[in-house]
């Protein structure tokens, strides 16, 4: 005996299967890891920065909240900045660093409480 269709010719179980495969196809195509070699050098910056050892201690955790590549000028050099949530022995911070294009310097531009 068929399953009764729910739509056009689609069963419950059709369904659940298309749903579940959809789920974890968007969940594996979808980008968790940030883990480019740029953002560990930002990240070894910030563990390394006075600034934020002096507010949190021992840096525990860190997550890239938002990252802006910006090309402000036809003649000028672009520049990223990226936003941490910092998370340390002893609060919490948010760093926001500059890093200018084709230069290895990188600025910190503010520490603040979330």
């Amino acid at each position: 005996m068929p399953l009764p269709s729910i739509f056009r010719g689609v069963t419950a179980k059709q369904l659940l299967v298309l749903v579940t495969v959809g789920c974890a196809a968007a969940y594996l195509l979808n980008n968790h890891d940030d883990t480019t070699p740029e953002n560990l050098a930002l990240e070894a910056f910030i563990r390394a920065e006075q600034q934020v050892t002096e507010h949190v201690g021992a840096v525990l955790d860190i997550a890239l909240v938002r990252q802006v590549v910006a090309h402000p000028g036809f003649n000028s050099a672009g520049y990223t900045r990226s936003m941490y949530a910092v998370e340390g022995e002893r609060g919490r911070l948010m760093v926001t660093l500059k890093k200018v294009e084709g230069d290895s310097m990188i600025e910190v531009t503010e520490v603040r409480q979330p």
